[in-house]
C-alpha cells in the first residue's frame, strides 16, 4: 500500500466512476483499475461495488475511504512543512479566457493544482485581459483564450499556441427569438438585431469584427460589456443576439443557431516558448490536452 493508492481509491469514492477519476489523475483508465485491484488484495477485502448510481464504497471501503483522507491530508501537510518548506516555491500566473467559464473545464484545472502543493497559482480572469500580450511582457506564464485565426499566425513568432476546442461559431439567442427556429443563419440575417458584445478591442470584439468585417455590415445597435456573463443574461432576456461557441448556449441556457458560412471558435493555451519546456507549463499542457479530449471528444 502507499500514497498513490490511496490517493486513486479517494478519487475513485468522490467520482463514482473509475473513468472520471482516471481522467483527473491523468492516468490510464486500465492501469487505476489494475492498482485498485492490487490494493483490495492485499486488504483482503472489496473496497467499491458497483451499483446503478455508479461505484459505492463497501462498508469496509467507507471506514478505508475515512482514514485515507485523513492520511492524506496529514501527508500534504507533511510536503507542504518538510519536504517544500526548505524549497522556492514555483510561481505560476495563468490567465483564463471566458470560454473557461462556460464549460466544465475550470473545477478540474483546480483540482489538477489541489494536487501539486509546490505550486503557487493565482489565476487572472479580469474583463478585458489581452492573454497574449500579457504573455509577452512576463504578466502571466500561460493561459487559456479564444483568438481569432487571423492572429494565431502573428503571435506564433513569440508564443507557443495550441489549439485546445474547436467549435463552429453560432449565433446566440433568447429560445423566443425570430431567429431561433432556423436551422442555420448569416450575419445578413443579424443586421436587423441588437448586437451583444465585450468592450473593444477584447478577444470577443475581435473574434466578431473577424465574422463580419469582410462585409460592411451596420448593426441596428451593439451594446457592449465588460463581463461575458452579462452579455449572455442579456441575451437570455431577449435583449439582443451575440456571436459564439455552442458551449456558450449550453452553458447559459439559451438557443445556438449555427453561422453560415461556418466558421471556427477555438481555445488556445498559450505561453511563451521559450517556457513551453519548463516541467510545470508542459505537465500542465499535457494534462489539459487529456482533459479536453474526454470533455469534447468530437
Amino acid at each position: 500500500m502507499n500514497i498513490q493508492q490511496l490517493t486513486y481509491i479517494v478519487e475513485i469514492a468522490n467520482c463514482k466512476s473509475i473513468s472520471r477519476a482516471a481522467e483527473y489523475l491523468f492516468v490510464s483508465q486500465p492501469a487505476l483499475s489494475q492498482q485498485i485491484r492490487n490494493l483490495e488484495k492485499e486488504l483482503g477485502y472489496r473496497v467499491f461495488h458497483r451499483t446503478s448510481k455508479g461505484l459505492e464504497l463497501t462498508e469496509k471501503g467507507n471506514v478505508f475511504y475515512q482514514k485515507a483522507q485523513e492520511m492524506l491530508k496529514d501527508w500534504n501537510r507533511f510536503k507542504e512543512e518538510v519536504i517544500f518548506g526548505n524549497r522556492n516555491i514555483k510561481k505560476l500566473k495563468i490567465g483564463l479566457g471566458a470560454r473557461v467559464y462556460s464549460n466544465r473545464l475550470f473545477p478540474k484545472i483546480a483540482r489538477y493544482f489541489e494536487r501539486h502543493p509546490e505550486l503557487e497559482v493565482t489565476f487572472y480572469t479580469e474583463a478585458g485581459l489581452d492573454a497574449y500580450a500579457a504573455i509577452k511582457d512576463g504578466s502571466l506564464d500561460m493561459a487559456l483564450d479564444r483568438m481569432p485565426e487571423n492572429e494565431i499566425g502573428m503571435e506564433k513568432c513569440v508564443c507557443f499556441a495550441k489549439e485546445l476546442i474547436r467549435e463552429k461559431q453560432c449565433i446566440l439567442m433568447a429560445p423566443d427569438h425570430p431567429l431561433a427556429q432556423k436551422k442555420n443563419a448569416s450575419i445578413m440575417d443579424c443586421r436587423e438585431y441588437t448586437m451583444l458584445t465585450g468592450l473593444e478591442h477584447s478577444v470577443e470584439d475581435r473574434l466578431l469584427r473577424k465574422t463580419y468585417g469582410e462585409q460592411n455590415i451596420t448593426w441596428k445597435r451593439v451594446i457592449r460589456s465588460d463581463s461575458i456573463d452579462t452579455v449572455m443574461k442579456m441575451v437570455k432576456s431577449g435583449s439582443g443576439i451575440a456571436i459564439g461557441p455552442k458551449s456558450f448556449a449550453e452553458y447559459y441556457g439559451v438557443t445556438a443557431v449555427p453561422l453560415v458560412p461556418a466558421r471556427q471558435d477555438s481555445l488556445y493555451f498559450a505561453c511563451l516558448k521559450s517556457k513551453k519546456k519548463e516541467p510545470e507549463i508542459r505537465e500542465f499542457q499535457r494534462y489539459l490536452t487529456t482533459l479536453v479530449s474526454s470533455v469534447y471528444p468530437d
